[in-house]
């Protein structure tokens, strides 16, 4: 008795774990013209990403600890005279970085962040944002499926604190962005200053941090 109990009761659970069949339907008898016919139903489901790349990345869907730094040695000879100083490093060197972002849920908001003006530790030594001056350009070669194209920089807070930049809204497509580019930062060397190191980490206000938002 308990076997046959056993037995129905593994039998009732293969019926509950098969597979769900396909429609089909069946006619008989069958004629010229007759029909059968059977149907499937698909379901896709696209998570909602979010992708932003500044510099060195290894790869679109990637997240890095890598932060390019850049800097800027002025001539002796030049200090203060407004010869525009190029930069060293940036992933695409000479002072440029790579700049793609891509999301599927509308609009992106892009925008930097500051600390306060470059300083070298001491009191009245800074060097305000409005030194850094960044040209927006297409990459040299477009990446498959992205937008190639010269996206405006979210310029600097110039606060002496710091704080949010201003917003640049990437503009979405059936609410897809994907967009790339190249920013260059170059200093613009028109103050007059201090010797020093300004900048560099974060205690010296050197680092921005560059934020895209989902609207």
């Amino acid at each position: 008795m308990k076997k046959r109990l056993l037995v129905s009761a593994l039998s009732l659970a293969g019926l509950l774990a098969a597979p769900a069949w396909a429609e089909s339907t069946y006619t008989s008898p069958a004629t010229t013209g007759s029909t059968a016919t059977a149907r499937l139903d698909f379901t896709v489901t696209i998570p909602q990403v979010l992708f932003l790349r500044v510099g060195t990345s290894s790869g679109n869907a990637a997240t890095d600890g890598t932060i390019d730094g850049i800097t800027y040695t002025v001539p002796a000879a030049n200090v203060g005279d407004a010869s525009v100083i190029a930069g060293v490093g940036g992933d695409l060197t000479a002072g440029a970085v790579t700049v793609r972002t891509y999301g599927n849920g509308g609009n992106i908001s892009l925008n930097s962040t500051t600390t306060g003006p470059l300083t070298t530790g001491t009191a009245g030594e800074v060097i305000p944002w409005s030194q850094i001056s960044v040209a927006a350009a297409p990459l040299a070669s477009t990446t498959t499926g992205f937008t190639n194209a010269a996206i405006t920089h979210p310029a600097f807070n110039l606060g002496t604190t710091g704080g949010a930049g201003t917003v640049t809204t990437l503009a979405a497509t059936n609410k897809v962005v994907r967009v790339e580019g190249k920013w260059t930062y170059s200093y613009l060397n028109t103050n007059s200053v201090a010797a020093g190191t300004y900048g560099g980490t974060v205690a010296k206000n050197g680092r921005v941090t560059y934020t895209a938002t989902q609207l």
